[in-house]
């Protein structure tokens, strides 16, 4: 699968415009996604982390009759979403702290719940939400293992003065930790929760262009915590460094653009 991006602005704050700029390269694991949903005429939808609502157009397009409700904790994100042509209810709320105004028949989280920590509790307490026969389908970014990734640790570890650290040890702890479990520990947490599971994983060739296209694509998500944590100075140094070490890594082709691996992992859960 191979796509192409375009060369996006620079911000620290949640930029529904820059991630608007994704829409077409973020839509296409969505619609894996719902290629794998076998409901007929749910009544109750909530898109989870709903963004800008690429998602939810999607949803509202193949289930016109459904409740359907976007939560997303950015107000930025959902003032994009409201500006959408369908009929949809918008909710501003931390996914932590999010409990549905009636029981769902489908639960969509697309690429939202690798930011929150603990699979273990949370997801089947997203289960237990459901109605029977209703269904929680998720796909999260697998980036903990990229080369992108990895640089950024380092260049947290040693990018400071006399290569020493940058940032707070809680926040290098909380870049350093990973969330996901793997595919085997994802069934062996949900299958006795379930009637019909399925995990799988992809890895999609992304083909993005522009002078910094590997930065352009994470500053908007994974990055955003540590570009909102350091101060200036740290920033500085921190963009300094991690830039040349991605552009090093990552060099374009001889055509101009940039080879852009990138793994996702899906589930689909059926109570």
């Amino acid at each position: 699968m191979i796509t192409k991006l375009k060369h996006a602005p620079t911000n620290t704050q949640w930029d529904a415009k820059a991630y608007q700029q994704f829409s077409r390269l973020r839509q296409r694991p969505v619609n894996e996604l719902l290629d794998h949903v076998d409901l007929k005429k749910p009544k109750c939808i909530y898109d989870l982390g709903c963004g800008t609502g690429i998602a939810t157009q999607l949803l509202a397009k193949r289930w016109p009759r459904a409740h359907l409700q976007g939560i997303d904790s950015s107000e930025q994100m959902l003032q994009e979403a409201r500006c959408l042509p369908i009929k949809a209810l918008w909710r501003q709320c931390d996914l932590l702290d999010w409990q549905p105004e009636q029981s769902a028949d489908l639960l969509f989280a697309a690429a939202v719940l690798h930011f929150i920590s603990d699979h273990e509790q949370f997801l089947p307490r997203l289960l237990r939400l459901l109605n029977l026969g209703g269904c929680l389908a998720a796909h999260m970014p697998d980036w903990r293992d990229a080369p992108w990734y990895q640089l950024m640790l380092d260049t947290l570890e040693d990018a400071g003065p006399g290569h020493t650290p940058l940032g707070t040890v809680q926040l290098r702890q909380a870049m350093a930790a990973r969330p996901l479990l793997s595919l085997e520990g994802y069934y062996r947490l949900l299958t006795s929760l379930t009637r019909k599971l399925e995990i799988w994983e992809t890895e999609q060739l992304q083909v993005v262009e522009g002078r910094s296209p590997i930065y352009d694509w994470v500053k908007v998500s994974a990055l955003r915590p540590v570009l909102m944590a350091l101060n200036n100075d740290e920033k500085a140094r921190f963009l300094y460094h991690y830039l040349m070490r991605v552009h090093a890594h990552y060099p374009p082709e001889s055509d101009g653009l940039t080879l852009f691996p990138f793994k996702r992992i899906f589930i689909v859960a059926t109570v």
